[in-house]
């Protein structure tokens, strides 16, 4: 039997040696592929990487991830190949590289190996945690509705938005609004999802989503945090009794309405309904469930595409709506421009066309697009610029496995200009904040407000809040047309947005969206 000490000491001379060898392997490699030698972040760690994670965590609990990001590439150049968990990940804000994982060489790469383990106890096989033909048919199942049709029916999520503006003061008093938008976007998305509206803004109707579903599904997203976060060391994050109990009893609330649509189907077609039967008796011409049943009776099917849609709806547009909310108050000759241009609708009905038509709108929210003719006034050019998607957009990143050899076109060399070769297993992070401040693409003010950089612009890959390429948001537009419809309506209703905050600057809050961490504490007058 082998000592410790010996087994030790083998592995202080095996575990070098495989690295020398596999060291050597790659620059072979590269070289013959016409690539230089990549940025190398410099570990104290260098077998895990545990001190660049140490430094992670530390960024989190600060709620500034984006610093970090920035003294990397600032240290080490937009590209910089890092150590995770003894797994190559290459960092990059390099907009050509970022286009390269995602559209031109995206069949090399994957979501599958960093997503499926971490994530499919709780979501699934679906859109969020699969590759390839499975990927295309859940991708195919989803997008109908987010059609322009779908997005037109404003008329079911006004009443959402009526009930949420019940419950702001008239009287000038402070209201977080954050927990309200989460509130006003669970009842219309699970409406939009399920066909049934949580009603969490009208207690006396709550259903059962309301009741139990947000906290339960938060404790399950924490626990799939953690272990997506530690990859191969998942195990740190203690037992998953405790966690596989809570994705147990999201799945069951689920299964609920699943259940129920398929019996309602199942007696529609044995003609025990009428015709005007619940499976018809929707505000919304398309609901992800009914359609899904109509396809189907394999239920665990239907409900990880149902877990896949909802969990990136459930608060995303609610931490944008309240970001933007958040600077809206801080800068208040913004909000009296925009209302201005919302009074000026009058008595229109607010519908998908005439939302997107209103261009000081859409500025604020960084649609992107040249809007600005006017002459600006030196206030408006500090202050104005896209408060929401730019700045404080709640994705902030994604990663990604390469899965087939690819090169790179950025980040070797001594200034980071020459292509690097990747190969299978190795990941990237794509910092997509970093890349939206990038002051080689937003010049040196690429901080401040400043409206007049869009004149003229075209974005391609230097501006992607909502991904780019196959796996571009499907509901970018729904997105977009329910932030505009909320701010509209706050802005008929009060004249002012006050900031009640005595925190000035915006603290993150990261668990896969990023929020304010003190809320938006706010008084409309």
């Amino acid at each position: 039997m082998l000592s410790p000490l010996y087994i030790t000491i083998l592995l202080a001379v095996i575990y070098p040696s495989y690295q020398l060898y596999n060291s050597l392997r790659y620059r072979l490699q590269a070289r013959n592929a016409g690539c230089s030698s990549p940025s190398k972040y410099r570990h104290k760690d260098p077998i895990l990487g545990l001190d660049l994670f140490l430094r992670r965590i530390e960024s989190m609990k600060l709620g500034d991830t984006l610093a970090l990001d920035q003294n990397l590439f600032d240290t080490y150049g937009k590209t910089v190949q890092t150590n995770v968990w003894g797994t190559k990940q290459y960092v990059t804000m390099d907009a050509k590289n970022i286009q390269t994982i995602c559209a031109t060489q995206v069949d090399r790469f994957g979501s599958a190996p960093m997503n499926n383990a971490p994530c499919k106890p709780f979501l699934g096989d679906g859109i969020i945690t699969v590759d390839g033909a499975h990927w295309k048919h859940s991708r195919n199942l989803i997008n109908p509705i987010f059609a322009r049709a779908q997005i037109a029916e404003l008329s079911t999520f006004g009443s959402h938005v009526r009930r949420m503006i019940g419950k702001i003061p008239k009287d000038g008093s402070t209201i977080d609004m954050q927990p309200l938008l989460k509130m006003l976007f669970l009842d219309s998305n699970t409406e939009f999802i399920f066909g049934e509206s949580a009603n969490s803004l009208a207690l006396e109707t709550s259903s059962v989503i309301a009741r139990r579903l947000p906290a339960i599904f938060d404790d399950a997203l924490k626990g799939m945090r953690k272990r997506f976060v530690l990859g191969k060391l998942a195990f740190l994050a203690g037992s998953d009794k405790e966690w596989l109990g809570k994705c147990a009893e999201v799945h069951a609330i689920i299964d609920g309405f699943i259940e129920e649509e398929i019996r309602v189907k199942q007696l529609a077609k044995r003609d025990e309904l009428s015709k005007k039967s619940k499976s018809e008796e929707t505000p919304y011409s398309y609901v992800l469930l009914k359609e899904l049943v109509r396809a189907t009776d394999d239920k665990i099917f239907i409900r990880n595409e149902l877990m896949n849609v909802f969990f990136p709806a459930r608060d995303t547009t609610a931490a944008m709506t309240g970001n933007i909310l958040f600077l809206l108050a801080r800068h208040p000759e913004v909000w009296n421009t925009l209302r201005k241009e919302v009074l000026a609708v009058g008595e229109q009905e607010l519908t998908f066309e005439l939302l997107k038509s209103m261009k000081y709108m859409n500025a604020v929210m960084s649609e992107g697009k040249s809007f600005i003719r006017r002459p600006l006034t030196d206030d408006e050019k500090l202050r104005l610029y896209s408060l929401g998607l730019r700045l404080l957009n709640p994705v902030a990143r994604s990663w990604k496995t390469c899965t087939q050899t690819c090169i790179l076109p950025h980040g070797g060399g001594p200034n980071g200009d020459k292509p690097i070769l990747l190969q299978p297993g190795d990941q990237v992070d794509m910092s997509f904040a970093s890349m939206h401040v990038d002051p080689d693409i937003w010049v040196t003010d690429s901080r401040k407000f400043k409206p007049e950089r869009w004149i003229g612009l075209k974005h391609s890959w230097n501006f992607i809040p909502f991904f780019g390429g196959r796996r571009t948001c499907p509901a970018q537009q729904n997105v977009l047309t329910d932030m505009s419809y909320v701010l509209t309506r706050l802005m008929q209703e009060f004249k002012y947005c006050e900031n009640r905050d005595e925190y000035k600057n915006y603290v993150e809050e990261f668990v896969f969206t990023k929020e304010s961490r003190n809320g938006v504490k706010v008084a409309f007058l």
